[in-house]
């Protein structure tokens, strides 16, 4: 396949969205332009800090614009450019009708869903928290409505229940990378592209995680809880209360053990140095918790350390 040179502006924040502009940056492609959301305070000391996209595009001398809201004057500045393409990884800045219609070749987005499930803010923590079978990210035609262009190119494969939104963050990330680079060389090459319109009757909305979700309740059953511990590794991370101190419950995993009788939820049990908690209807083995300030520990280490007993309980 001959593939012409185009013009790309990219727009772009999170880690997620980095492998993809590195592909297209190795590419026989120019990225005139990236876009990238301004620097923010964040952490427990409010430091301002960079985007990731950010950092790389300094590694390799990129042209960077930082706004707010894509103003008239940026639309301006970004078409005197004469750029080709728009691609979008996580750039989290609404885009406007008259921005998005200045790019001939089209705009397209990196998203880390099976569209049109889980259009939104954070499409893999919801599939995992939802027990999802399947787990993947599309390629798709970016226009005014959130998530709801016509797809251009999907990868799914079946969910791995014991690993964690950061594990798929990473995966889908170079998958996704993968396939938007497929799709600009096949744009590129012919006119003659083929797009899938959304099943609007399928679409379910992925919300933004908040802080408060990630409280673990032990009255719900033990899938419930794992799903949870999963999709919110790195962030917010699951946590519950033990002997009156905060606890994050770092990687759980699913166990056989179905006690109901003798204990009730929250409580622990401990055998053969594995602990286990008790859910609704059975145990959810803990594999690594993170006691209130201090450090990431295993579950081994946590029964030694703490000299944990059976019918202790977490709330």
């Amino acid at each position: 396949m001959i593939t012409k040179s185009l013009n790309i502006v990219f727009a772009g924040t999170p880690s997620f969205a980095v492998p993809t502009l590195d592909l297209i940056v190795n590419s026989n492609h120019k990225v005139s332009l990236v876009l990238t959301q301004p620097d923010r305070r964040s952490g427990r000391g409010m430091s301002v800090g960079e985007s990731e996209v950010k950092k790389y595009s300094k590694e390799k001398n990129l042209q960077i614009l930082q706004p707010e809201n894509i103003s008239d004057s940026i639309i301006t500045q970004i078409k005197k450019m004469k750029p080709d393409l728009l691609i979008v990884a996580a750039y989290g800045i609404i885009l406007p009708v008259n921005f998005i219609n200045i790019f001939p070749r089209g705009a397209f987005n990196v998203h880390g869903s099976i569209l049109p499930r889980w259009r939104g803010a954070a499409p893999i923590q919801r599939a995992i928290e939802a027990g999802d079978k399947t787990i993947g990210v599309s390629i798709m035609e970016v226009v005014e409505k959130l998530d709801a262009g016509r797809i251009c190119k999907i990868y799914s494969e079946e969910r791995d229940v014991n690993k964690t939104a950061g594990f798929y963050f990473d995966k889908l990330a170079l998958k996704g990378s993968e396939l938007m680079l497929e799709w600009i060389n096949l744009i590129s090459s012919t006119n003659n592209i083929k797009m899938i319109i959304q099943d609007e009757s399928k679409v379910s909305y992925a919300k933004k995680i908040f802080k408060e979700e990630a409280i673990l309740n032990w009255n719900e059953n033990a899938e419930i809880i794992n799903n949870k511990v999963h999709a919110f590794n790195p962030n917010p991370i699951a946590r519950c209360r033990f002997r009156n101190k905060s606890y994050k419950i770092i990687k759980t995993k699913m166990s056989n053990l179905k006690n109901t009788e003798q204990y009730n939820p929250g409580e622990i049990y401990i055998d053969d140095k594995k602990l286990y908690i008790k859910a609704k209807e059975q145990f959810l083995e803990i594999i690594e918790i993170q006691p209130e300030g201090s450090q990431i520990v295993s579950a081994e280490t946590f029964i030694k350390n703490y000299q944990l007993k059976n019918k202790e309980s977490f709330s």
